[in-house]
């Protein structure tokens, strides 16, 4: 496939270390891909290696399956982005962009959380999926080994935004190793997929975060969940203050990072076939970005 071709190339290009700034004939793109070294460390002490036996994980780097999955979609729709780290977030440099999208990017730095919350209500706009700014970075190491402060509740943490009170319910696979999504309506960032699913039912398959029913007059799509009876949101899309939050509580961009091929280094099978289990997804993405770019 051409486009994987190109993808391939652009994953090399980025792992080299060139400047961002040449893979694009236009300067300064409107999106900014976080690319965050605090939620590599939590993927590091969280995620085996994929050497143990049973694990399909790759230790820090199966944070890139996330991130590297929202290039793709990017890059395949022409779309110009900029890859920004934690220090970028810290010093500013987040006012230089329209949209920020947060891609699964679990553990973010008080000053980090702070910077992102202010910008984005003074008008910018968050693209967040699964546990983005559920866990927090301290500098106490004796606090936990792990470099994280404790969760108790509240709405401390970027999920405020889209109105999330952490709670001691999180992840489904308390419930099944797998959910899938049930889209309504289609508007906003489904409209895209209206004729393309059976049932309604977008095919995901992994695991997603449960989400409060407090806030359904702002979803666009609910988990579908074996044994849990109440409805749990999938995709919300909310203001806070001038700005705009898209907050997926699945993580799209995984399956796209599984379905097509990286670097033979961030490669580790589970013996599954992921052949064409992201095509609606990518839909989703898509969308999304240019929902955002434009409302």
């Amino acid at each position: 496939m051409k486009l994987k071709k190109i993808c391939l190339l652009l994953t090399f290009i980025i792992a080299a270390g060139l400047p961002q700034g040449l893979l694009w004939a236009q300067t300064g793109p409107a999106v900014a891909i976080l690319d965050s070294a605090n939620t590599r460390h939590y993927f590091e002490r969280n995620y085996p290696s994929c050497s143990p036996p049973g694990s399909y994980y790759l230790g820090a780097d199966e944070y890139q399956r996330y991130f590297r999955g929202w290039e793709y979609v990017l890059y395949g729709n022409s779309i110009p982005y900029t890859i920004i780290t934690d220090s970028d977030i810290e010093n500013g440099r987040l006012d230089n962009f329209l949209l920020l999208i947060l891609s699964n990017t679990a553990s973010l730095s008080d000053s980090e959380e702070h910077v992102i919350e202010r910008w984005v209500r003074s008008g910018g706009r968050l693209l967040a999926t699964f546990g983005s700014g559920y866990k927090d970075v301290v500098t106490d190491l004796r606090q936990l080994d792990d470099r994280l402060k404790l969760q108790s509740g509240g709405t401390s943490g970027l999920h405020s935004l889209w109105h999330d009170p952490f709670s001691k319910l999180f992840t489904t696979m308390a419930f099944a190793p797998g959910v899938d999504v049930l889209i309504s309506p289609y508007a906003g960032p489904t409209a895209g997929l209206s004729g393309k699913l059976n049932n309604n039912v977008l095919p995901y398959g992994a695991a997603a975060n449960l989400l409060s029913s407090g806030n359904l007059a702002n979803a666009y799509g609910h988990l579908i969940v074996p044994n849990y009876t109440k409805t749990a949101p999938a995709i919300l899309l909310t203001d806070a203050g001038r700005g705009t939050v898209l907050y997926f509580a699945f993580a799209p961009e995984y399956l796209v990072s599984k379905e097509f091929d990286l670097p033979s280094s961030l490669q580790c099978s589970d013996g599954q076939n992921w052949s064409g289990r992201s095509t609606q997804l990518r839909i989703l993405m898509r969308d999304a970005v240019l929902l955002l770019l434009s409302h």
